[in-house]
């Protein structure tokens, strides 16, 4: 930093305590430390939560789903979704059969997904819909799934008559947010009048490559991901954190324009200093930098004890869970996940807000 910095560095930690002017500048460092620690912690919070929502979609969805790209179902005999199926990587692999449905049990109904699966041998519930219906742990009814009959015409006399049923008694609820019922796919194929067809071939295995499964399938079909089966949740968890991001930062930003503030009134009150030191041979550039250098180190002590005092506390609630969350819900404790990649933005942003607000302040130097 040269002399510069030394001077700098002896107005801000200069032995005045008393000062006015070191008062304010503590405070905007404060501030400072306050708005980069808020920002640790809130950001960590929210990929904590990311997290939980992440891993439930995952253990509810296959690694790769295979739609045409044209029409609503297709066959999955062929030998081509043989040869997928014994890709590298590829766990299992087997045809489902989807469509929405009505459904009842006892005397409440709802409309739900049924989800017939080749591998599946009983009827299992997801929570959301059991909490819809009203489905006990006991079972003692069966759940009624209705579908419009594609050999019947639609009687307004007797609307019952035009629906194909199949009734299952439920064995299992399925921990899931979705509403949908697995069934075996002969009973999907029932109810739905579909006698091999499929409407999705679902891929199970997280090494399995996507570009040989869509090599080996052509153009005549769609491979989603993980991420392009639920585009709609994962676009809004980045634009959520985005959006916490740019709140927060702007919270920042305001309270870095105390060091506005103080660098001013430092400015002032060193006028006799700044004659000497161009009495002495600085220039005008020289000692410009040596105040901004003054309010930059303001916002930058600011930076390193909040991210300390934010990477400290991230760290306390992710090994011991010491702030609970009210309530009933997955996680007892508010989950938390630190991410170097968040406090080096963060670290880089306040910074720069410091640089900025420091050029803004000693612009009358000039």
């Amino acid at each position: 930093m040269g002399v510069e910095g030394k001077i700098a560095g002896r107005y801000l930690f200069s032995g005045k305590s008393r000062s006015v002017i070191s008062w304010i500048s503590g405070i905007s460092a404060a501030g400072m430390a306050v708005g980069t620690a808020a920002l640790i912690v809130i950001l960590s919070v929210y990929n904590g939560f990311d997290r939980i929502i992440r891993d439930n979609l995952d253990a509810n969805s296959p690694d790769m789903v295979v739609k045409p790209v044209l029409g609503k179902t297709f066959s999955a005999d062929s030998g081509v979704f043989a040869a997928v199926a014994g890709l590298p990587g590829v766990d299992s692999a087997e045809g489902v059969l989807e469509e929405t449905v009505a459904t009842r049990y006892g005397d409440r109904q709802a409309i739900t997904r049924i989800r017939g699966l080749e591998g599946a041998w009983q009827c299992s519930v997801s929570a959301a819909l059991a909490r819809e219906l009203g489905i006990k742990t006991y079972f003692t009814d069966q759940l009624s799934l209705f579908f419009p009959s594609k050999s019947e015409s639609f009687s307004m006399a007797n609307p019952a008559a035009s629906l194909e049923t199949v009734r299952m008694r439920p064995k299992e609820v399925l921990n899931s947010d979705e509403s949908f019922v697995i069934v075996p796919i002969a009973k999907a194929r029932e109810l739905l009048h579909i006698d091999s067809e499929v409407t999705a071939f679902e891929i199970y295995g997280s090494d399995a490559s996507i570009r040989q499964v869509r090599e080996l399938l052509g153009g005549d079909f769609e491979v989603l991901d993980k991420y392009q089966q639920h585009p709609t949740v994962y676009k809004m968890m980045r634009y959520e954190k985005a959006a916490i991001f740019a709140i927060l930062f702007f919270v920042v930003l305001i309270v870095a324009f105390n060091i506005f503030g103080s660098l001013s009134m430092l400015i002032i009150d060193k006028t006799e200093d700044i004659a000497t030191l161009h009495s002495i041979g600085m220039s005008g550039k020289m000692v410009r930098r040596t105040f901004w250098l003054e309010g930059w180190f303001v916002s930058l002590l600011g930076l390193v004890i909040g991210l300390a005092v934010g990477i400290a506390l991230v760290l306390i609630q992710q090994h011991t869970g010491l702030v609970k969350m009210p309530g009933n819900y997955l996680v007892n404790s508010y989950p938390v996940v630190l991410k170097w990649t968040d406090a080096l933005l963060t670290a880089a942003g306040v910074a720069l807000i410091g640089a900025l607000v420091s050029t803004i302040s000693t612009r009358q130097l000039d």
